[in-house]
């Protein structure tokens, strides 16, 4: 038996634990970067700036591999098959309901509240700021599921329908948008000593609708990846922009920051 069928049968919880366990890893990795009551202005720019490209960057590697179909297509069919093949009902049953949590609907609730709440508390720059980095998110996957038109694989086991073109996922897009933006602006509310936890707790929640969408074979790893990188470096240059023109007007940023 391959190690592919073993995630997507035996051991499919496991390797769910893994990932989230790497996704929480990184999360605590990014937040400690992030935080600015342990690093100048300065470098946090340039840190800002290296996630930007390096999102960027993966993004087109993934891209161009989709482009061409090389290796990475084949990975990509290869485990989207074995999937079909092997993972069990109860665990399918579980993920269909995982994955609401990065509907459309759902998050476009959730951003509605969020927003409402941020006005109601007068804080108009907090609310510009989440508009461009969840809608702006939202406008950039149509344009480029447009623009690839990636079919998606197969998906005949009931327990989700998904239409429209694959690359790069509008659930994982979203999930990073709305949580990723959320954990940012909640940053600046909390405590310092809660901040990496918040970061570990967006980061897991976010790997695991991507996670979902993968099992549930409505999306390739490479759309979920994809989605993930592109929406990052779309967040952090929102975050970026709104940062420098707060310190270019003597304001206080409203996300993380020292105390």
């Amino acid at each position: 038996m391959t190690t592919l069928e073993l995630i997507a049968g035996r051991h499919a919880g496991l390797a769910f634990l893994a990932w989230l366990a790497g996704a929480c890893a990184l999360g605590l990795w990014v937040g400690g970067l992030l935080d600015a009551s342990r690093i100048s202005p300065a470098r946090r720019s340039r840190v800002m700036a290296a996630l930007i490209v390096g999102g960027v960057a993966v993004f087109g590697l993934i891209a161009a591999n989709v482009v061409t179909e090389s290796r990475l297509v084949v990975l990509d069919k290869t485990l989207a098959e074995t999937l079909a093949e092997r993972a069990s009902p109860a665990w399918l049953r579980f993920l269909a309901v995982l994955t609401v949590a990065g509907d459309r609907d759902f998050l476009l609730g959730l951003g509605t509240v969020v927003l409402a709440l941020l006005l109601w508390r007068r804080r108009g720059r907090d609310a510009v700021l989440w508009l461009a980095g969840t809608l702006g998110a939202a406008g950039l996957n149509v344009l480029l599921k447009g623009a690839f038109q990636r079919v998606r694989p197969e998906h005949l086991h009931g327990f989700t329908q998904e239409l429209g073109w694959s690359f790069p996922s509008g659930h994982a897009t979203g999930a990073m948008a709305v949580y990723g933006m959320l954990a940012y602006l909640l940053a600046g509310l909390a405590p310092p000593a809660w901040r990496q936890a918040m970061a570990m707790f967006a980061a897991g929640l976010i790997a695991s609708v991507g996670y979902s969408r993968v099992m549930l074979q409505v999306h390739y790893l490479s759309d979920v990846i994809a989605a993930f990188a592109v929406t990052a470096a779309w967040l952090m240059a929102c975050v970026a922009v709104r940062e420098r023109a707060d310190r270019s007007r003597g304001l206080t940023p409203s996300g993380p920051r020292s105390r």
